[in-house]
C-alpha cells in the first residue's frame, strides 16, 4: 500500500471529502484525487503539511504503514516525543531505532555463544577422550 492509499484511508476515517482535505492542507483543488488515480507519490512538503495539520495522524503509519493510523492527542503539558521536523528526520530516527533494536538483539544472542576459552577446553576434553 502506498502513502497516497493511506492518505485516502485517513480521509475516509475522518469522514471528509477529498476537496475538504485538499483545502485543509493547502493544495490545489483535486490534488489528492489526481495523486490517487495516477498512483503518484506525495511530495515531502505536502507530507509535512498533512502531519502538521492532523496531529492525531501517526506519521509512522502514514509513511510505513506500521502501527496504528491515529495516535492520541496529548492534553497535558508534557512535551511530545521528538519524531523530527521533516520526513527525512522522521525516517532517519525510525531507522536508528530499528538498528539499535537489531544490535541489542544481536548482542543478546552473542552472550549465549561459548567463549574461545570454553571452546578450547571442550576440544581438549574431546581429544583426551573424557
Amino acid at each position: 500500500m502506498k502513502i497516497i492509499d493511506r492518505i485516502i484511508e485517513f480521509i475516509k476515517h475522518k469522514n471528509m471529502s477529498m476537496r475538504a482535505f485538499d483545502i485543509s492542507i493547502k493544495v490545489g483543488n483535486g490534488y489528492t484525487s489526481k495523486q490517487s488515480k495516477s498512483g503518484a507519490s506525495i511530495g515531502s512538503d505536502v507530507l509535512e503539511r498533512i502531519i502538521d495539520t492532523y496531529p492525531d495522524l501517526n506519521p509512522l503509519w502514514l509513511i510505513t504503514g506500521k502501527g496504528d493510523m491515529t495516535i492520541p492527542i496529548r492534553k497535558s503539558d508534557e512535551p511530545l516525543p521528538d519524531y523530527g521536523e521533516t520526513i527525512d528526520e522522521i525516517l532517519e530516527n525510525k531507522i536508528k531505532r530499528i538498528v539499535q533494536d537489531q544490535l541489542k538483539e544481536f548482542s543478546d544472542k552473542l552472550e549465549s555463544f561459548p567463549t574461545l576459552d570454553q571452546i578450547s577446553k571442550e576440544i581438549q576434553k574431546n581429544l583426551r577422550g573424557d
